[in-house]
C-alpha cells in the first residue's frame, strides 16, 4: 500500500515540479550567458584597444625596455586576469553541464514522457556550444584582434583550433538530443554521436595549453576530462545496444555528464 502511494505521487507530483524548476534553471542559465555575452564583448574592445596601443608604443621605443609588457598573454589581459578567465570558462561549462545532466536524469526518470526536458537539454547543449565557440579565445577570432586567417598563425594557434573543434561537440549533441524526442534514433546515428564524443576525448587527450607545456596538474584535469568523455561515448553506445539488457543503462549518460559537470566546475589552474 505505501510503495503505491509512493509510486502515484512520484509519477505525479515529483515530475511536474522538476520539470518547472528544470525549466527554470534552462532559462536562467541561458539570461546569465546573454548578459555575459554583452559584457564580455565590452571587455574584448577595450583588451583589444589596449593591446594595439601597446604594440604601438613598443615600435615606437616607448616601452621596449619595460619587461611587464613582455609578459602579457595573447589576450592583452594581466596574466592574473588571464588565469581567471580560464577558471570562469571551465567552471561556468561545468554547472552549464551540470544542468544538462539533470534534465536528461529527469527525462530517463519520467520515461521520456515531458518533451520539454530533451528541448531544454539540447538548447542548453546548444548554447554552451555558441557560448565556447565566440568565446573560448578573447585573442582570435571571432571577437579577438585577430582575423579569420591571422589566428591560424597566432603563438596560441593550436589551441584556438582545437577549442573551436571541440565547441561544435555540444553544439551537434544538443540537435541530437532534441531530434530524440520527435523520432526515435537510427542505432547507426547513437554510434556516430558515440564516435563524436570519442574523438572529443582523443583530442582532450592531446590538448595542451601553450602556458603549461609538462604533464602538470592542469594536464591531468584534462586527461580526466577525456577519460570521461570515453566513458560518455560508451554510454551511447550501450544505450542503443538491445543485446545489453541491463535497466541502469539508461542512467550511464547522466551519470557521465554528472561526472563530466563536475570535473569542470571543481578545475583548478
Amino acid at each position: 500500500m505505501v510503495n503505491a502511494v509512493l509510486k502515484a505521487a512520484c509519477s505525479t507530483l515529483v515530475p511536474r515540479q522538476f520539470l518547472k524548476v528544470s525549466s527554470l534553471v534552462s532559462a536562467l542559465l541561458i539570461c546569465l550567458y546573454t548578459g555575459f555575452l554583452v559584457t564580455a564583448y565590452s571587455t574584448t574592445c577595450a583588451a583589444s584597444d589596449e593591446q594595439v596601443s601597446t604594440h604601438h608604443h613598443e615600435s615606437s621605443g616607448v616601452t621596449q625596455h619595460n619587461p611587464a609588457s613582455k609578459k602579457l598573454p595573447p589576450s592583452g589581459m594581466s596574466p592574473e586576469e588571464d588565469l581567471e578567465y580560464s577558471r570562469f570558462m571551465h567552471h561556468s561549462s561545468g554547472m552549464t553541464v551540470l544542468v544538462i545532466a539533470m534534465l536528461l536524469l529527469g527525462d530517463r526518470f519520467t520515461a521520456h514522457r515531458f518533451r520539454l526536458l530533451r528541448v531544454g537539454g539540447g538548447l542548453t547543449w546548444l548554447t554552451l556550444g555558441v557560448f565556447l565557440f565566440v568565446f573560448s579565445d578573447l585573442e582570435a577570432w571571432p571577437i579577438g584582434p585577430a582575423g579569420f586567417l591571422e589566428s591560424f598563425s597566432i603563438p596560441t594557434a593550436d589551441e584556438w583550433i582545437q577549442h573551436h573543434l571541440l565547441a561544435m561537440i555540444p553544439m551537434v549533441l544538443g540537435i541530437y538530443t532534441m531530434l530524440f524526442r520527435w523520432k526515435e534514433p537510427r542505432p547507426l546515428l547513437s554510434y556516430i554521436m558515440a564516435s563524436i564524443a570519442m574523438l572529443g576525448g582523443a583530442a582532450l587527450l592531446i590538448h595542451q595549453h601553450l602556458d603549461h607545456p609538462d604533464l602538470d596538474f592542469v594536464n591531468i584535469q584534462h586527461r580526466f576530462f577525456a577519460i570521461t568523455a570515453f566513458f560518455i561515448a560508451a554510454s551511447l553506445v550501450l544505450e542503443r545496444n538491445d543485446r545489453f539488457k541491463w535497466k541502469g543503462k539508461p542512467y550511464l549518460l547522466p551519470v557521465g555528464l554528472l561526472l563530466l559537470g563536475l570535473e569542470l566546475a571543481f578545475y583548478v589552474e
